[in-house]
């Protein structure tokens, strides 16, 4: 490496890292050291999986050498971790240079954080912070595919608050966003993070329970009831609060994503004319 090429690079802003064939660190820069909190010394001799953070699958890697070894630039944007245990995004792009490689890495964290909080805010609830309608949707297409492809059960679960208008009229809107946070809350403490509680709806919520029968479901319905049963707690006050739930399993119930959701809300308004605080599968 000559010279003036080390004069560039210590004045770069970027974090620069040479590597041989083999991907053994051969040099890395100031900003580097910065970037990722190793000392130069700690990175010569070792390949930049030091810094891998478990994120990327081993496509991600396949791809990098298939790309770098075909004698192309690779560029995409690395999650790494630092020395620390901090994770941080970086944008990178690596080019075959003779007999190494060379990358340019810039630090993208605080950029990729707020993409992050847009694409949240795009796809959840505001008040719940639960998925909303859009990614409730989303998430129904890949459970009916999944299960048709692994040929596995899941339940459709439709969640409505009773008398929800009452408790508005009576105690007023914040009164009610109270409820509905609770009831969100307790609800998504009845399930497992595999399954998806949103809301769907001004007091609706929607639910999917993946690989689960009837069995199964009744037990985390009978959890959800008992739940939402005891009165929630604002400005001094008990709120009563219960849920009519209407649910059905697909492939017994229905195969397609229209009847499965009429069928669960069909179900949910049989438990509301049946009292409410209650379930139907």
């Amino acid at each position: 490496m000559d010279a003036g090429f080390r004069r560039y690079a210590e004045q770069c802003p970027d974090a620069v890292i040479v590597t041989d064939r083999q991907g053994r660190i051969e040099y890395v820069n100031a900003a580097c050291e910065r970037v990722t909190g190793y000392a130069r010394d700690e990175l010569i001799g070792r390949t930049p999986a030091v810094l891998k953070s478990g994120t990327h699958e081993a496509d991600f890697y396949r791809g990098l050498w298939s790309t770098l070894l075909a004698g192309a630039e690779f560029r995409a944007i690395f999650t790494n971790r630092r020395k620390n245990g901090e994770l941080y995004y970086e944008e990178k792009i690596i080019r075959p240079l003779g007999k190494e490689f060379l990358s340019f890495g810039r630090d993208v964290t605080e950029r990729a954080r707020e993409l992050e909080k847009l694409a949240h805010a795009a796809t959840h609830d505001s008040l719940t912070d639960l998925p909303n309608r859009s990614l409730f949707l989303d998430r129904f297409g890949q459970a009916l595919r999944q299960a048709a492809r692994r040929c596995e059960e899941f339940t459709v679960v439709i969640l409505d608050l009773d008398r929800f208008r009452e408790t508005n009229n009576r105690f007023g809107h914040l009164a009610g966003d109270a409820v509905l946070q609770a009831v969100a809350e307790r609800t998504r403490g009845c399930v497992r993070e595999a399954d998806t509680v949103a809301r769907v709806g001004g007091d609706e919520l929607a639910l999917i329970l993946t690989g689960t029968g009837p069995a199964d479901a009744r037990q985390v319905l009978e959890k959800i009831v008992a739940a939402n049963a005891p009165p929630v707690r604002f400005e001094d006050r008990d709120l009563p609060v219960s849920v009519s739930v209407g649910a059905c399993t697909y492939p017994r119930d229905g195969a397609g994503e229209l009847d499965l959701r009429k069928l669960a809300d069909r179900r949910m308004y049989e438990a509301k004319r049946a009292g409410g605080n209650r379930y139907v599968l």
